[in-house]
């Protein structure tokens, strides 16, 4: 048990001491966003020419974020890394709903950083990423999660 204390500890990640998954909170009726795009959370921009995806987080409305990644592509600035790869390789930028996908809905904090660590990581293992290379670092945990995602 202390082993697997470490390895989290190392992570940077807390072992839960409760959970939140009681029948209450299964049963209660919870009232969706009537936008996705109003939430916030990690979210995941693919490239429409080559595929290649950019994971990212926002504490702030998916929609809002959005906008700021298309700014700069028309802006031709460096305030974004999806939008450096589009014109860098002459690439193309699409509509929300078809380039943007909603990975996790989530509050700000460390839970919202460690997933978008992860899906980072899972683009990085299979070399379809956009985000900045020295951001990732090996991590044991996430790949044993993503190859248990695998068919």
């Amino acid at each position: 048990m202390n082993y697997i204390t470490n390895l989290f500890r190392k992570m940077e990640l807390s072992i839960a001491l409760h959970t939140t998954n009681t029948i209450g909170n299964l049963l209660s009726h919870r009232h969706p966003a009537p936008d996705k795009f109003s939430r916030l959370g990690v979210y995941k921009l693919t490239c429409p020419d080559c595929h290649k995806a950019f994971v990212g987080q926002t504490s702030r409305r998916f929609a809002t974020h959005f906008k700021e990644h298309e700014t700069a592509f028309r802006h031709n600035s460096n305030n974004s890394s999806f939008a450096k790869h589009l014109i860098e390789n002459a690439h193309s930028f699409g509509p929300t709903h078809s380039i943007m996908q909603l990975l996790h809905y989530h509050r700000k904090g460390n839970h919202l950083n460690t997933l978008e660590r992860f899906h980072t990581h899972t683009e990085f293992t299979a070399n379809n990423h956009l985000n900045d290379d020295q951001t990732i670092i090996p991590n044991a945990i996430f790949d044993t999660l993503a190859k248990s995602k695998l068919p």
